[in-house]
């Protein structure tokens, strides 16, 4: 491949990569991102349009002109971080159309960089760390093939010279060989590498690789203060995973039900939450936040349910916290760390029992919850019959006006019930058997639960769950809607469930005297069977969220105690800790302690300077025995037989050519060490760069060989110019005296 067509390839890779890890991100559109994608794929390609010179002269304009729409934009918005991450889109998308000169390459370097650190901030998903590698190789190839750019550029395209000869030397074929492209892909991999060492050994004291650890939150449809009818049919083929769960003592189970919140208040279209009066809650003896402070959680806890979650950042603060119901308590894991990263997590309890958490913005949190799965048994229910306490009839009777159809449907259904709970099982067991669970449905405005109850008996899980509550509260009986998650899948890599937003569900909680709330299901089974389908997709899948979770938590969390944690690990050390959270206690610190103290430093160390003292006598002797090869040239031809005489003359007089210098630069040091030998340095390298890279140009003459080896007898021998510096040095020392 010619050299110019590649290195234009391997520019509108560097440009891609860093663009498609900020487009990841979700903060731009296909709007904004279809047009930069384009341009920077094509842009780069069109260098004859580039050099005119019209278009460079208004190029500044127009970047100039954009700079201050944008700034205006961002003023007036108040988004400064979305505006200047989009002028730095649009410059590297303008800039890829502007490739001409080697200079114009490293800008468009400049600003994929630009764009990869805000790809960190707002992008610091698995999506970043595995567009990061190959980006970092890329940048590394462009930039040295810029530098040879460049120097072809500095001979061939100065002021005087003829065009061709540089579209010529551009244009030619196997300057770079393959060896040498994956010899620096080889050193950059290995660079990166050895760069994660530091990564993961510089102490944490509080912060990890992107600042707070903070993360977009996701919106999740349900666990705002209002829920509309019909929300929930946007989310049921979202796989995206909103909370992981490991059951302590036993293997992950599906489906799993995990409570949110509850809503108590309908319009007659959307529900809403009335009990926002929130209170801390109390800790018990153990620690832990505890939902009823009158009945302490019993010492055997034999048929209760320990739950260790991992929850992703959800949209909205205070955040909802979640368990499997019935809930008891929750608790954020203790760990000796907190003192040196104090994160301020605080736990609130609302009038309907629902928790909130407030902290740190932005972060994933991990906790465990403790529930008590056993409900009451159907007897004991049906016994119950006191009368309900009226601040739950305030709460949780409340309804507008309903159609007549709809409270004719609700008496038939109460009739003949001969308790609370077996009213509740009769309107669950109509709603599951008479009504179909499907997506595809659409119940109008004005009154969308009545269309649901009368007309079309088709919706998804909140007109169910609606239509439930409706008819309770029509037959006197309190009742509620509850949002949460309900199925999920089992993570075999991970050994956790994972919830999705495809998950979020909602259900009945009634209310019994001297039980509290019982839950009740009224959603078909097939809802379940419709969120489950399974494909050859789900293990990729489940292999891909296990690595996104150890991303987030050995990457982006990174801190401290995650350090301390790996160390452990490091020299077998058991910790007392396991689960998401693997908090570090005072005995894990002790036995890392002990660890350490039995560890061999001494021999290390001599490991470790006898490897180093073995690998510098290597490169010692591999340096001494290197000689520049020309390479770029045939061994017989007269100029690079000449170079390499001028070489081997200029190394005998302490000129040595570096391996990181072109010709040109080592021709420029020679005229300023040995100026007699200067011009001809000059000349020879003019030579040897037009025809290495583009055919030969200039004539040579014919007895090129001769005239060197003449100048070069005439130079002065390496020891009399030795003589004549000692002379001048001492003069000098003389005067300064």
């Amino acid at each position: 491949m010619p050299f110019d067509r590649f290195h234009r390839l391997v520019t509108a890779g560097t440009l891609w990569t860093a663009f498609l890890a900020l487009f990841l991100s979700g903060e731009f559109g296909w709007a904004v991102g279809a047009p930069a994608f384009v341009l920077m794929g094509i842009g780069p390609f069109l260098g004859a349009w580039a050099a005119l010179r019209w278009v460079r002269r208004s190029a500044g304009v127009l970047a100039l002109a954009v700079g201050v729409a944008v700034a205006a934009w961002g003023v007036r918005s108040g988004d400064y971080l979305y505006a200047a991450i989009f002028y730095a889109v649009f410059l590297a998308a303008w800039k890829a159309l502007l490739l001409s000169r080697a200079p114009d390459f490293v800008q468009a370097y400049a600003l994929s960089f630009l764009m990869v650190i805000a790809a960190a901030v707002v992008n610091p998903g698995l999506s970043f760390g595995a567009l990061l590698l190959p980006y970092v190789v890329i940048l590394t190839v462009g930039l040295l093939l810029a530098n040879l750019r460049s120097g072809v550029e500095s001979v061939l395209g100065g002021p005087g010279e003829d065009p061709r000869s540089l579209e010529t030397a551009l244009a030619r074929r196997g300057i770079v060989p393959p060896a040498f492209l994956w010899t620096t892909a080889g050193i950059t991999v290995a660079i990166f590498l050895f760069s994660l060492v530091f990564f993961f050994a510089i102490p944490r004291l509080g912060l990890g690789f992107f600042a707070q650890q903070s993360r977009r939150g996701m919106a999740v449809t349900g666990f705002s203060e209002e829920v509309r009818l019909g929300d929930f049919g946007t989310l049921i083929e979202d796989p995206e995973v909103v909370m992981r769960v490991r059951v302590a003592g036993g293997a992950p189970e599906v489906p799993l039900r995990m409570k949110g919140q509850s809503l108590d208040q309908y319009d007659g279209k959307a529900w809403h939450k009335t009990t926002r009066q929130r209170r801390p809650m109390r800790m018990d003896a153990k620690g832990r936040m505890v939902v009823y402070p009158r009945q302490p959680i019993p010492d055997d806890e034999t048929g209760l349910r320990v739950q260790e979650v991992y929850l992703e950042p959800m949209a909205g603060s205070p955040r909802v916290l979640f368990g499997e119901p019935d809930i008891l308590a929750f608790q954020r894991p203790s760990s000796v760390m907190e003192a040196l990263r104090p994160a301020h997590w605080r736990f609130f309890i609302d009038d309907a029992g629902d928790v909130v958490v407030t902290g740190p913005p932005q972060v994933a949190i991990t906790y465990t919850a403790w529930s008590d799965p056993r409900q009451e048994d159907p007897e004991t229910l049906r016994r119950m019959t006191d009368p309900d306490p009226p601040w739950v009839r305030d709460l949780w009777l409340d309804l507008p006006p309903q159609k007549e159809e709809v409270r004719r449907l609700a008496d038939d259904l109460a009739r003949g019930a001969a308790s609370r709970y077996d009213l509740a099982l009769r309107v669950e067991s109509f709603l599951r058997r008479e009504f179909t669970y499907s997506l595809d449905v659409s119940h109008g405005e004005e009154d969308p639960l009545a269309d649901f109850l009368i007309r079309d008996r088709r919706g998804h899980c909140e007109y169910f769950a609606s239509a439930m509550v409706v008819l309770l509260r029509l037959a006197g009986v309190p009742a509620r809607i509850v949002n949460g998650f309900y199925g999920g899948v089992a993570n075999p890599y991970g050994g956790y469930v994972a919830l999705r937003r495809a998950d979020a569900h909602s259900w009945v909680e009634v209310f019994f005297p001297q039980a509290g709330f019982v839950t009740f299901d009224p959603t078909p089974p097939s809802a379940l069977e419709l969120r489950n389908r399974t494909s050859w997709w789900k293990g990729v899948s489940d292999a891909l969220d296990a690595w996104k979770l150890a991303w987030y938590r050995w990457v982006v969390e990174y801190n401290l105690e995650k350090q301390v944690s790996a160390l452990a690990a490091l020299f077998g050390v058991r910790r007392g800790g396991a689960g998401f959270g693997a908090p570090v206690n005072r005995d894990d610190l002790r036995a890392l302690r002990d660890a350490l103290r039995s560890v061999p430093w001494g021999r290390w160390l001599l490991g470790v300077v006898g490897t180093l003292a073995v690998g510098w006598l290597v490169l010692w002797r591999v340096r001494n025995r290197r000689r520049v090869s020309t390479g770029l040239l045939p061994d017989d031809d007269p100029v690079a037989r000449s170079w390499r005489a001028l070489g081997a003359a200029m190394e005998a007089r302490g000129v040595r050519r570096e391996v990181s210098e072109t010709q040109v630069e080592f021709a420029e040091r020679v005229a300023r060490e040995v100026p007699e030998a200067g011009e001809t340095a000059r000349q020879l390298a003019r030579w040897y760069v037009e025809r290495a890279f583009g055919g030969t140009f200039t004539p040579v003459p014919e007895d090129l060989a001769r005239h060197v080896r003449d100048l070069l007898d005439h130079l002065p021998s390496p020891r009399s110019r030795r003589r004549l510096r000692g002379p001048r040095s001492l003069d000098r020392g003389d005067h300064g005296k």
